[in-house]
């Protein structure tokens, strides 16, 4: 059922590592030597390449994962660099003269006796994660999106629509392996480098190394009850969104939801993880939103889990399992459309199982995103949040700008590098499709920086930096950061206007810095935004 990568993960990459750290006239004779096999060639693509733009891409801006395949990329200095992965809109996982691994086809799922825990190649995405699990009926606490990669969600946390009872993804990894700059695989966990363990988990993760495999802490999540709300009118937005941010941190820790504001219309999309649609309605009864404007409501209830994972993507009803369409989970390892007029590069494309139909390519689109968090301890003020809602209908119908927002206040405890975990509120996310049309893309970017100094000082926290471990020969004691505003780490912004490392990483700076000296000394992991030795 499962496609495994030609080579152990460990294998390939330290074939890769350790062979182009002693020789190469060529970094592509050093990526055909390091993959071997009769069919390395044939992964390896260059800018010659007619399939270069479209294998480097993920969306139009991004490459979302490192999957199995090397891109030469002809580095102009004796210098040479690998991408740090994460999940960037931003494209730091493709930079100019870099290298870049590709993990895509290590994509095994091993599943233990007892179906409690799973050994998990590292590139796989996460719809086809799901599917695998189904056969054995259990599942992992991630995200809603099934061409995102395991290790590129939790490497910078991973919210999802389960957390505010289970906690981010990042605290459902038991160890990895990674495979460090000087070519050693290690095995990263509670008991074995327990620093590197700690950091690719929220810190960064492709920032330390290559994480090849994951051990995940499988949870048998149960059926659930699901609601969509939805307004049809301009004015009900900045309304439904007061409430919406007033209530949903609040209620019972097993109900996550989202609020997607668009140009003209607001919708409301919740999981009650073990629920009954009948205590769901009751929770939306006392909300107060159906007093707002002209609501449409769908709650629905005995929602398998797969049924609840594709909710609001291609159906808003809890339906009979047989019924469900979940297709849009069984996605290949390169699941996006073909780029423009570029030819399209393809490798072993199959999916997870075959006894679902194949999800159909993911359109790319030019994406332009902001994040933010909302702390506890910094609410935003009612004149913020109108002002926010209308600039979102400002531009034009082809931006197809939204504003999806997500409660947090999470219950759960973790113990990793995700900084933000006790402070946060929610979270409000931006995103716009960009343009070809250099004037009109010029009047996008605009809005965002408009956006980014109007939200940007409204939130925030003091920031305590942590002290350094006590091997390190650096000393941080009593550094506070004031104001420090949030951002999640798997939305890196390149224009964003105060201090990233803060912004993403908060107090645990300093010790994520010790941890790249130990294992990255030299970074050759590396993206603009990433940890740095130095840092």
């Amino acid at each position: 059922m499962y496609q495994r990568a030609i080579l152990l993960p460990s294998l390939l990459a330290h074939a890769f590592l350790t062979s182009c750290k002693a020789i190469p006239p060529s970094l592509k004779d050093c990526a055909i030597q390091a993959l071997r096999g009769s069919d390395a060639a044939q992964r390896i693509v260059t800018p010659q390449d007619d399939t270069y733009i479209d294998a480097r891409l993920g969306e139009k801006i991004q490459v979302q994962r490192l999957r199995h395949l090397l891109f030469f990329l002809g580095l102009r200095t004796s210098e040479q660099r690998a991408s740090a992965n994460q999940v960037s809109f931003s494209s730091y996982s493709a930079l100019t003269n870099t290298l870049v691994i590709d993990l895509g086809h290590i994509n095994y799922v091993e599943v233990s006796n007892n179906r409690k825990t799973a050994r998990v190649g590292a590139g796989i995405r996460l719809g086809a994660l799901y599917l695998a699990l189904d056969q054995y009926n259990t599942s992992f606490a991630g995200g809603i999106c099934p061409t995102v990669g395991l290790t590129g969600l939790v490497g910078v946390g991973g919210f999802n629509m389960q957390m505010r009872a289970l906690g981010v993804s990042s605290d459902h990894v038991l160890s990895a392996k990674v495979v460090t700059a000087d070519g050693e695989t290690l095995t990263a966990s509670a008991t074995s480098n327990p620093d590197l363990f700690w950091a690719i988990r929220g810190g960064g993760g492709g920032t330390y190394g290559v994480v090849v495999e994951l051990t995940l802490q499988l949870t048998q999540l149960p059926r659930s009850a699901m609601v969509d709300l939805s307004w049809n009118k301009t004015e009900s937005r900045f309304p439904v969104a007061k409430r919406f941010l007033e209530w949903a941190p609040r209620q019972p820790k097993e109900f996550t939801s989202q609020i997607n504001v668009y140009k003209s219309t607001v919708q409301i999309l919740g999981w009650y993880l073990g629920g009954s649609k009948k205590q769901l309605q009751a929770l939306i009864n006392d909300s107060g939103l159906l007093e707002i404007g002209e609501p449409h409501s769908q709650i629905g209830g005995n929602c398998s889990t797969d049924n609840s994972r594709v909710f609001g993507f291609v159906t808003s009803e809890c339906l009979p399992d047989d019924n469900v369409d979940a297709s849009i989970l069984n996605v290949v390892p390169d699941p996006f459309a073909k780029y423009e007029d570029s030819a399209q590069f393809t490798y072993a494309e199959n999916p997870i199982t075959t006894s679902r139909a194949t999800a159909e390519p993911w359109s790319r689109f030019r994406r332009l995103s902001k994040s933010f968090f909302v702390q506890k301890d910094n609410l935003l003020g009612d004149d913020i949040l109108r002002e926010v809602v209308d600039r979102v209908a400002q531009l034009d119908d082809a931006a197809q700008v939204w504003a999806e927002w997500h409660a947090w206040n999470i219950s759960a405890k973790g113990n990793s590098a995700f900084a933000w975990r006790d402070q946060a509120y929610a979270h409000l996310e931006f995103q716009a499709h960009g343009s070809n049309d250099s004037a009109t893309q010029a009047v996008y970017e605009k809005w965002f920086t408009d956006l980014e100094s109007y939200l940007r000082p409204a939130v925030g926290c003091v920031v305590q930096l942590s002290l350094s471990s006590p091997s390190s020969t650096m000393r941080y004691a009593d550094l506070k950061i004031a104001p420090s505003p949030a951002s999640y780490a798997g939305y890196m912004d390149s224009n964003i206007s105060v201090d990233p490392h803060v912004s993403y990483y908060g107090g645990n700076i300093c010790r994520l810095a010790d941890v790249k000296r130990t294992y990255d000394p030299d970074n050759f992991f590396t993206n603009p935004q990433a940890i740095r030795p130095d840092s």
